[in-house]
């Protein structure tokens, strides 16, 4: 395996490739199926999606679907959303009952309903007050803390400004900062991320620089982290349709690394592999929602989003997707996938225009 990037060593990080934060997604039963697919040898971080904190003192660690961890689950770090550290600290203190990795700040969602609260992005548009924020999280854990933010709050990528933001949260004491170099214009992922802000922020910032934002395969991540110098890769959308893509990752560092439970099977390496373990992934994915969420509305509803988002990878993801609507319940949705699954060439695009 490659040497980590020296500035997660301190962290106890020796894995700097991750998945992200995504809403609807990044539930218990994702977390679950990216980790189905992980090598032993490395120890990735898995995101939840993010927690509002004017919600989470409220909730329930036994009962909230959002809040649910699987047994013995480590290096995950919940994503908070919020600005008052009147909410803020007792929050933090509920989800470290759960023995989180590290906590992870919103400062990248663009939608309206959360800018009201001048949280998300709307952090990004004052650096002094995101830095506030920081140090309201960092009182309140011993834990490593990050921000996840985008490239910047209105229009183009302001590089000068970002360089500046992210000193002041460096000096505000934040561990580690994720960039997704897209601004807040570019609302629904529009257009190419550019990976190069990233990593010149990353050669200015003595905390690690991790970048996300059209990540689509191992290459990808490998490519940001080994030739442009950032210190790490947060996957995001192509996980759900590569949720084996950290083993691939691994393997490309060393082609030792297999999942304990991949023993008898080989890692998928080309699009018409992949798309066979697709579905063979997609039906594990329905055991986990089964599992963890029992069959009922809610479970299926994570099932048609997550095969919304994977499904554009195929040219006829389309009718795939349209097939998971017509199930009623989670059973049946297992038996109509496999029965696709027999038909289907389900051969896989290595990208798509995101």
């Amino acid at each position: 395996m490659n040497k980590t990037p020296s500035k997660f060593e301190k962290l106890g990080l020796d894995f700097p490739y991750m998945i992200a934060p995504m809403v609807g997604l990044s539930h218990v039963a994702f977390r679950d199926l990216i980790k189905t697919y992980t090598p032993p040898n490395i120890k990735p971080l898995r995101f939840t999606e993010m927690l509002s904190t004017r919600r989470l003192p409220s909730e329930r660690l036994d009962s909230s679907r959002e809040l649910k961890i699987s047994e013995g689950e480590d290096f995950f770090v919940p994503q908070i959303l919020g600005n008052e550290e009147h909410f803020i600290r007792p929050s933090i203190e509920k989800l470290s009952k759960l023995a989180p990795w590290g906590f992870d700040i919103n400062m990248g969602c663009p939608q309206s309903h959360i800018l009201k609260h001048n949280w998300g992005v709307r952090l990004v548009g004052d650096a002094h007050y995101a830095a506030q924020v920081v140090g309201h999280v960092k009182k309140s854990t011993n834990l490593p803390v990050s921000v996840k933010l985008r490239g910047g709050a209105d229009k183009d990528t302001d590089l000068d400004y970002l360089m500046n933001f992210t000193k002041i949260l460096e000096d505000a004491g934040l561990d580690w900062l994720t960039i997704h170099p897209r601004p807040r214009s570019a609302a629904h992922h529009e257009g190419a991320a550019n990976w190069n802000i990233a990593a010149e922020i990353a050669r200015a910032r003595r905390i690690p620089v991790v970048v996300n934002g059209d990540l689509q395969t191992a290459a990808d991540a490998v490519h940001v982290v080994g030739e442009l110098g950032c210190d790490g890769a947060m996957i995001a959308r192509a996980a759900t349709v590569r949720p084996w893509i950290l083993w691939q990752i691994a393997y490309l560092l060393d082609p030792k690394s297999t999942p304990t439970s991949f023993d008898s099977r080989t890692l998928p390496l080309d699009t018409k592999a992949e798309g066979k373990e697709y579905f063979r992934s997609f039906l594990t994915f329905i055991e986990l929602l089964l599992k963890h969420f029992g069959d009922n509305e809610y479970s299926l509803q994570k099932a048609r989003f997550f095969a919304a988002t994977g499904s554009r990878w195929f040219l006829f993801g389309h009718s795939f997707w349209r097939l998971t609507m017509k199930a009623k319940t989670l059973l049946e949705l297992w038996d109509r996938v496999s029965e696709h699954a027999q038909k289907s060439s389900g051969e896989m695009s290595e990208r798509i225009t995101l």
